[in-house]
């Protein structure tokens, strides 16, 4: 299968910037692609608006270590209180947060890589190894089709649970996306059977 990210591949080199986090095998046919192509990266990159919005309906506590771990453009960590601590992962910057750093915070947010999925679950894993109090990410809610039950089953045997999926749109974007809120008490808002599938 040939890698369907090449034009993306090319304006990050151009650009300077690295392509671990996009360099994936993809159908000949991305619609993702074809999007980046003919509108630029900024396409995939959350709306400042958007982050400001999703930022004002959470409650931050002054001191609160945050961390952005797919910095982009900036629009979440831009917006986050002057109260708060933040830190930012960002592999274009040459910080990657799936790498060797690491580093514990109260509160993980961002607009994390969902494609190929297995990349989302990689950053999920990594948030609840690092987070010691909550975790937002902003999804296509086709990212949700990564959490199996035995994933579901591991994050409660971390005691992560998902809390709340507040829905939004953008445009530009495929689908609807939803920020989803994960904490520490399971307030039942999922559930799934774990026996054998039917």
């Amino acid at each position: 299968m040939e890698n369907s990210f090449v034009g993306l591949i090319n304006f990050l080199s151009k650009n300077k910037m690295e392509n671990k986090v996009w360099d994936y095998k993809s159908k000949k046919k991305d619609a993702l692609q074809k999007l980046v192509k003919e509108k630029g990266i900024d396409i995939v990159m959350t709306k400042p608006t958007m982050a400001k919005y999703l930022i004002d309906r959470i409650t931050w506590k002054p001191g609160e270590l945050v961390c952005d771990p797919c910095k982009g453009n900036g629009a979440f960590y831009d917006n986050l209180p002057d109260y708060v601590i933040k830190s930012s992962f960002e592999i274009n910057e040459g910080r990657d947060y799936l790498g060797e750093e690491r580093m514990g915070v109260n509160t993980t947010i961002s607009n994390p890589p969902f494609v190929p999925r297995k990349l989302f679950w990689n950053f999920m894993v990594r948030a609840m190894e690092t987070t010691t109090d909550r975790i937002f990410w902003l999804i296509n809610i086709s990212s949700l089709n990564v959490l199996t039950k035995n994933r579901l089953n591991e994050m409660g045997n971390r005691l992560w649970f998902i809390q709340n999926l507040h829905i939004v749109s953008d445009k530009r974007w495929f689908g609807r996306y939803c920020m989803m809120e994960l904490g520490r008490t399971d307030k039942g808002f999922i559930s799934h059977r774990d026996d054998t599938s039917f």
